[in-house]
């Protein structure tokens, strides 16, 4: 199948090249990183020489230091060109960042790398790199990309669709019928998460443990915990667990970009609690996978991911909002604009109303409102400016400059 354009992460890394500074795409494995590579790769051809290394190719096995690194591309540089240094996976080949650092450096010489890993953006690789980095963090497809990829038009069963299996681009090669298939494949890319970037690079001993607190994190999706917090539900289970040993393991968990961490934001004090957090999913379909055994999809965890998810994808820092005893779902800050988002399955019922509206009134400030529903009868409700819209309005609308 031909492959289709990421028209906002090539256009964005294009605009980033010529300026002294590496571009770094993270993001969690199969997000489509490498295809945004290979797009780059082919398009820069035409505008001088391209140096295209892939670490998961067998061929470049031997490339584990960065001397190594930086030896091949050395001897790949064309003199008197543009010549764009391309590396997949560079996380595998250990200290790369020696390699990169030197090589942004020289004149007429772009970098662009892709990773897995959140180590390889350390506070010491950060400091190597002496702030001459750009981070474009590549997440998987929102809704408006999912209907691009599998050709269909906005509706409630391609809405459900997406909502169920989230956004990994390789997916829309499997039929969406075929759910052994999808399953399946949602399943190996989860066991390579695990066992690659976590068990194998962390050096984890109690597998079970950490794979017991994955589904944990899927099945309490959008719910305040802490470490503490787990360490005692495990105890009531008995299963003794430090919280010391449940904070390196969400530690670990949240370095592989698979789970993101959100902090909690007090509105009045303007500042960020340091204690009990949320934590989204970077992919539905995954999450999905972890609780398929459950009797329902538990939609209304789902569609707050999937809000949470396109807020970030819009390029704003999103946290969860406190303010007098009272929680807003997402705070989501750009600059110095500022949205608030309530998310909510159904507004039917009296209670259901207030708490939605009515926590969102609080707020004295005039920054925009929202409340994000799947209510069928959303068009209907307008109160003190707070704007009512559907999920999928929401996520298919929402731009940067709202």
């Amino acid at each position: 199948m031909e492959r289709i354009r990421r028209n906002d992460y090539m256009t964005l890394v294009c605009n980033m090249l010529g300026k002294g500074e590496a571009v770094v795409l993270t993001g969690h494995r199969r997000v489509g990183k490498s295809c945004i590579l290979e797009m780059l790769a082919s398009e820069l051809a035409a505008n001088g020489n391209v140096i295209y290394i892939d670490m998961e190719d067998p061929a470049n096995a031997d490339i584990t230091t960065f001397r190594v690194l930086s030896e091949q591309i050395k001897t790949s540089i064309h003199e008197g060109e543009r010549n764009y240094v391309l590396v997949d996976e560079v996380q595998e080949v250990k200290e790369f960042e020696k390699a990169l650092c030197y090589w942004v450096k020289q004149e007429g010489v772009d970098v662009v790398v892709t990773g897995s890993n959140a180590a390889m953006l350390s506070s010491d690789i950060a400091s190597s790199f002496a702030g001459r980095y750009h981070r474009v963090h590549v997440s998987s497809l929102d809704y408006q990309e999912f209907l691009m990829f599998y050709g269909l038009e906005d509706s409630d069963k391609a809405f459900s669709d997406y909502l169920r299996w989230g956004g990994l681009p390789f997916l829309y090669r499997i039929p969406l019928e075929d759910e052994r298939a999808r399953t399946e494949y949602l399943g190996s890319i989860y066991d390579t998460i695990f066992v690659k970037d976590i068990v194998r690079r962390k050096n984890v001993r109690n597998v079970a443990l950490l794979d017991n607190l994955t589904r944990f994190v899927a099945d309490n999706s959008g719910k305040l915990f802490s470490a503490n917090s787990i360490a005692k539900y495990l105890k009531g289970s008995e299963m003794t667990v430090s919280a010391n040993t449940i904070g390196d393991y969400m530690d670990a968990l949240c370095d592989t970009y698979m789970i993101d961490r959100v902090k909690r934001y007090d509105i009045k004090g303007k500042s960020v609690f340091e204690q009990q957090d949320k934590y989204y999913f970077e992919d539905l379909g995954l999450r999905n996978y972890l609780c398929r055994d459950k009797r329902s999809l538990d939609i209304e965890k789902v569609l707050e991911g999937a809000v949470y998810l396109k807020l970030c994808r819009s390029g704003f820092d999103v946290y969860v909002g406190q303010l007098n005893g009272k929680e807003i779902d997402f705070v989501a800050r750009m600059g110095e604009k500022i949205i608030y988002v309530q998310v909510a399955l159904q507004l039917t019922g009296e209670d259901t109303y207030e708490r939605e509206f009515g926590n969102l009134k609080m707020i004295k400030d005039n920054y925009p409102k929202y409340v994000v529903t799947m209510d069928p009868n959303v068009g209907l409700i307008h109160d003190s400016g707070i704007i009512a819209c559907s999920a999928r309005e929401f996520l298919l609308n929402l731009k940067p400059g709202i």
